[in-house]
């Protein structure tokens, strides 16, 4: 199978500078992209989260360029931008019997009621299940994903509410905390054993998974985190146990990184390059 790169340079949904220049800086390395979706601004209603108008209008185009993809029998990985774009990725293939493996420092699980700072990147996984604003949720469709299909890895920054929804929805996540002290062959096994309950999953990419002192090109940097083996383990480990139908790598902000971020991305990019092409091999 062809792997086909798709850059997304958003930041609107995390209203942080930075995350909108992750393409362009991967570009100047040497990464080629199919395709870039490009932000274009709209006219925004007041009292409303942070740019709706302008993130529904790029999401809906970036979910048609990931069905695109799909249908012309290339694998859509996705790169960004901030995390408001899984709502796009994650909507544009079939979701009623695929998971989602979710490694971020955050559960991005908030809705527009419940988040306090009103960006939307940290609300895709919750319109995926079918909770939030219903702009976004018209993106979505009946296309949510089941919150038993879901796992979270690495988090370590949740709000309280976000957490409250998280459990009543009946997710699971392995905490930061949970992997420093029980050990990371313990999270492999945890991460395989759900992966084993599946046929197919979304796999998302937080680059704040990683602790900021060894990739600091993040806009929500959090004390603590996985390494960049780790992170490569576990993205290897999906494709490993189940057929991982598309993929995104989001939150790089090359503002504030040292060239570690970019490293990893490169590497990552490789290693799904390799797993992709040896699928159908």
């Amino acid at each position: 199978m062809k792997l086909r790169r798709i850059g997304a340079p958003v930041n609107e949904g995390c209203d942080i500078h930075g995350s909108q220049l992750a393409i362009s800086a991967l570009q100047s390395k040497g990464m080629t992209f199919g395709t870039v979706v490009t932000v274009e601004k709209k006219t925004e209603r007041e009292g409303e989260i942070l740019h709706l108008n302008t993130l529904c209008d790029f999401l809906a185009r970036l979910k048609q360029e990931v069905v695109e993809t799909n249908d012309a029998g290339e694998f859509p990985l996705v790169f960004g931008g901030d995390h408001s774009l899984a709502i796009a990725t994650i909507a544009a293939l079939p979701n009623k019997n695929r998971g989602v493996l979710w490694i971020d420092a955050h559960g991005d699980c908030n809705t527009h009621l419940s988040s306090e700072s009103k960006r939307i990147h940290g609300m895709p996984l919750a319109v995926a299940q079918g909770y939030g604003h219903p702009k976004l949720l018209e993106i979505v469709g009946n296309n949510t994903v089941d919150s038993d299909k879901i796992l979270l890895v690495g988090i370590r920054s949740l709000d309280a509410k976000e957490e409250e929804l998280m459990t009543s929805w009946g997710l699971t996540w392995i905490t930061q905390e949970e992997i420093d002290m029980k050990g990371f062959e313990w999270t492999k096994d945890r991460v395989k054993s759900f992966l084993k309950t599946l046929d197919e999953i979304h796999l998302s990419f937080d680059c704040d998974s990683m602790d900021p002192a060894l990739c600091p090109g993040v806009s929500t940097p959090v004390v603590g985190g996985l390494t960049p083996d780790q992170a490569l383990e576990l993205v290897e480990l999906g494709f490993e146990c189940v057929s991982v139908s598309s993929m995104d790598i989001v939150e790089f902000n090359p503002v504030h990184d040292q060239g570690k971020t970019a490293e990893l991305i490169f590497r990552m990019d490789a290693l799904v390059q390799k797993k992709v092409n040896g699928e159908c091999a």
